[in-house]
């Protein structure tokens, strides 16, 4: 899953790009900053992990961070244009955070309806995060004023289980036999 990330991130418009992990193995795929263990915890918010990492990377490069874009490996169907659209609408914009996703509902009858609640919405699929660093430094990967960025749905696999995992699998295998 990391190296359908690292394939993502390599081919776009990012200007650089490292791996945050406490794990040696993981490490060998590139680009790193080991993690501390207390933030390699399943229960560590995310934005300390980014933190961690945003400072270790301003302090080795010499160089003050704008924003960051989080890249979970759980999310291996996310493509380069993906990942360069998402910096577009981010630049564009002037929020100070970017998430994807995609709209969830059911057509009847000319109306869009969420299965569960009837509303359709925009269901964050934990692909992409993109954070300005005042907003990142101030606790939080998003605000109020987040942009949404819509990604196709059969990109928006979020793998949390072994069905996901084995859904992911099938979709990257169509790709790759394509």
């Amino acid at each position: 899953m990391i190296q359908y990330t690292i394939d993502a991130v390599k081919g776009s418009k990012v200007d650089d790009w490292l791996i945050s992990t406490d794990s040696p193995e993981i490490a060998r795929f590139g680009k790193h900053i080991m993690r501390p263990p207390e933030l390699a915890q399943d229960e560590t918010p995310m934005h300390l992990a980014i933190q961690h990492a945003t400072v270790v990377f301003e302090a080795t490069h010499g160089i003050k961070v704008d924003a960051v874009m989080t890249l979970q490996p759980t999310s291996p169907l996310r493509i380069t244009e993906d990942i360069d659209g998402a910096l577009s609408a981010f630049n564009i914009s002037g929020a100070g955070s970017l998430y994807t996703g995609y709209y969830m509902g059911i057509k009847h009858k000319n109306m869009v309806y969420d299965k569960y609640n009837n509303e359709p919405h925009f269901q964050r699929n934990g692909a992409i995060f993109i954070t300005k660093r005042e907003l990142l430094y101030d606790g939080r990967i998003w605000d109020g004023g987040v942009v949404e960025f819509e990604m196709p749905k059969s990109r928006s696999i979020d793998i949390d289980d072994m069905e996901d995992l084995l859904i992911a699998e099938s979709i990257l295998k169509f790709r790759e036999d394509a």
